[in-house]
């Protein structure tokens, strides 16, 4: 079974989702999503009013990934493959200042402390930790400020407004033809976040 869910981000920066380093990893904010998404579940991030103006009815594909693996926030940080997704402000270049690996985990005591960072401040620790887990991602298509138009036929279903939990497409035949669909566009970083530097073009790690 073909399980997509659906949501409209108000931020794109490549903080959440941050989709570099051959791997789009959601790690922040949406935590009902990062908590009870199933491996193999498809999520789908699309634009918004608040995002670009993009008007109820009009919204447009950011990006979307198939949940392939669910790690505890701790194993994250602690993990050398996402050593480069640990914000670093002072570097020059802006795919290293935008990491979405920013709770370091305190001893043996279950705690966090939050690594600083442009995107979360303290103020949102307690709600970015209440996800539990960080959803992973290889098989992904990540548009960013090219933000693509789904015809309707094949359109999933989206919330007026902001859903905490991800919108989902029960119509499965809908819901497969869209992931054929978007698939069918390319894989991997396309183009930049909508909140990017013009003259950075670190977002294609080349």
């Amino acid at each position: 079974m073909l399980r997509l869910f659906s949501y409209k981000m108000t931020h794109d920066t490549g903080f959440a989702p941050n989709p570099f380093w051959g791997e789009l990893t959601l790690a922040t904010c949406k935590p009902l999503i990062r908590r009870y998404k199933k491996k193999g579940d498809w999520i789908a991030g699309f634009t918004s009013i608040d995002l670009c103006g993009d008007q109820i009815g009009d919204e447009r594909l950011v990006y979307l990934m198939k949940c392939e693996n669910k790690v505890s926030i701790a194993d994250y940080f602690l993990n050398p493959r996402y050593k480069n997704k640990i914000p670093d402000s002072n570097h020059s270049f802006r795919v290293y200042q935008v990491g979405d690996n920013v709770y370091r985990p305190i001893g043996s005591s279950g705690g966090f402390e939050q690594i600083p960072n442009e995107n979360h401040d303290c103020g949102e620790m307690e709600e970015d930790l209440s996800g539990q887990f960080v959803l992973t991602s290889t098989e992904f298509v990540y548009f960013g400020s090219a933000a693509i138009v789904i015809p309707v036929k094949i359109r999933p279903s989206l919330p007026p407004g902001q859903h905490p939990d991800g919108y989902r497409t029960h119509d499965e035949e809908v819901a497969r033809h869209f992931v054929e669909h978007v698939l069918a566009k390319g894989s991997g970083v396309l183009a930049a976040p909508h909140s990017w530097p013009a003259d950075d073009l670190s977002w294609q790690e080349k």
